[in-house]
């Protein structure tokens, strides 16, 4: 009984520290021809698209065009998609968020408004102002898209440390009282 709620423990601590959400997987190889976008991850193709965003035909060329140039290509899955064919997904072009250059460009529309959504504040300040996606704004993005799970991953590391304290407390009463 102990084991499991030092593993549960550990468990939610790693969730309150963030490392289990959100992670961003890097794609192998890219290929992109005509606003068809496939990524190669661990030997198998995966195609995708962009999450979020409907994109113009010029924005289809300049998104190939910055996917096919691009050294690094990752890309992160919302918590808040479903799982479709072409997977939706927020990707990176060497770093920067590929949604946000479209939409700062005007080559892109953002479809939904959901402030759940992981990169959500990236793209309105891309509506509203030129504002480049470097990382000195990454740790206020990480933050923002974050907090609200910060709060549900606090209130169940507090659960179940309490768990954990009440668990000890008995068996040590149980010890007392077998000793007496």
């Amino acid at each position: 009984m102990v084991k499991v709620m030092i593993m549960a423990f550990f468990l939610l601590w790693l969730q309150l520290t963030g490392l289990a959400w959100n992670t961003r997987i890097p794609a192998d190889q890219v290929h992109c021809e005509a606003g068809q976008i496939s990524l190669v991850v661990e030997e198998q193709i995966l195609p995708v698209q962009l999450f979020n965003v409907t994109l113009s035909e010029e924005g289809q060329q300049r998104a190939c065009a910055m996917v096919n140039q691009a050294e690094q290509v990752s890309f992160e899955i919302d918590d808040h998609v479903e799982q479709l064919y072409p997977l939706p997904v927020w990707l990176f072009c060497d770093g920067q968020l590929l949604q946000r250059v479209l939409v700062e460009e005007g080559v892109a529309q953002v479809n939904i408004r959901n402030p759940e959504y992981a990169y959500q504040a990236q793209l309105e300040a891309a509506l509203s102002q030129q504002v480049s996606a470097t990382s000195s704004d990454s740790s206020l993005t990480w933050y923002s898209r974050r907090r609200g799970q910060l709060w549900l991953a606090f209130l169940s590391f507090t659960i179940a440390g309490l768990l954990l304290i009440k668990v000890m407390l008995y068996r040590r009463r149980r010890q007392i009282q077998r000793k007496s």
